[in-house]
């Protein structure tokens, strides 16, 4: 506001010179016959005059300019608030990994290019369990725990998500069959090394079974999850814990290698 005022004044000071100068070149040129007290009102208006329309002028253009500064702002509050709900409809809160719609949306753009890959269907053996016998937050926990497994063993190499209660899907496009094996019982030990302090002073230990598929050309997430559920309800009747893969798959990947 001060510095509203600050130009106002200095407006109606130029304008006050500014008369000054006219009367002083209008009495010099009519001979000094031009009443002095008509050019000294005529210099005294523009303070009667532009002063209260220069403070309008000013504090108009400065409330304009604040609008405009809150509108900014405002802007990129809204910004970045649709960059966090943009994010948040893509990641599941409890494990910060991708959720099951995105999860199969790029799954399909990936079967879509063509390049083959590996699919892990990645479930936690006992869930119910250990929800029973430790308690819900224990059995959150354990999720995240799983989750942070899951990002250390493929360090954003792969798509992760969650696909269901307990249940994660990670593919891994254009890698080997062989690849996938590796990082899946990389996985595997991982989270069977997990002790977890549970809210009852207790230790939860963990582990997971694990179905692949394996596809070297384009398909679609039905075909390539039907093959991967097959093999992680095998994994689950031989007895948790382990990493099963369809024979004929890995016979086949077994002779490339030998050849």
């Amino acid at each position: 506001m001060k510095l509203v005022v600050l130009k106002a004044v200095i407006a109606t000071l130029l304008s006050i010179i500014a008369s000054l100068a006219i009367c002083w070149i209008a009495i010099h040129l009519t001979g000094g016959s031009m009443n002095w007290f008509a050019a000294l009102l005529s210099a005294l208006c523009p303070l009667l005059i532009a002063f209260p329309a220069s403070m309008y002028t000013f504090y108009q253009n400065h409330r304009i300019a604040l609008a405009h500064q809150e509108l900014e702002a405002t802007h990129r509050e809204l910004a970045g608030v649709y960059r966090r709900l943009a994010a948040a409809a893509r990641i599941d809160e409890m494990t910060g990994l991708l959720n099951r719609s995105t999860f199969i949306a790029e799954l399909n753009q990936a079967g879509q290019r063509g390049a083959g890959g590996v699919l892990l269907v990645i479930d936690a053996d006992d869930f119910k369990g250990i929800n029973d016998t430790h308690g819900h937050l224990t059995g959150d926990r354990a999720l995240a725990t799983i989750a942070d497994v899951i990002r250390d063993v493929f360090c954003g190499g792969g798509l992760a998500g969650r696909i269901g209660g307990e249940e994660f899907g990670v593919f891994l496009e254009a890698a080997t069959l062989s690849k996938g094996e590796a990082l899946a019982e990389r996985l595997r030990r991982g989270v069977e090394r997990i002790e977890l302090h549970t809210e009852r002073n207790g230790l939860a230990r963990l582990s997971v079974s694990i179905g692949i598929a394996f596809v070297e050309e384009a398909t679609d997430f039905s075909t390539l999850m039907a093959t991967a559920d097959e093999q992680l309800y095998v994994a689950k009747r031989r007895g948790r814990n382990q990493v099963s893969v369809p024979e004929m798959q890995s016979a086949t990947v077994q002779l490339r290698t030998a050849s």
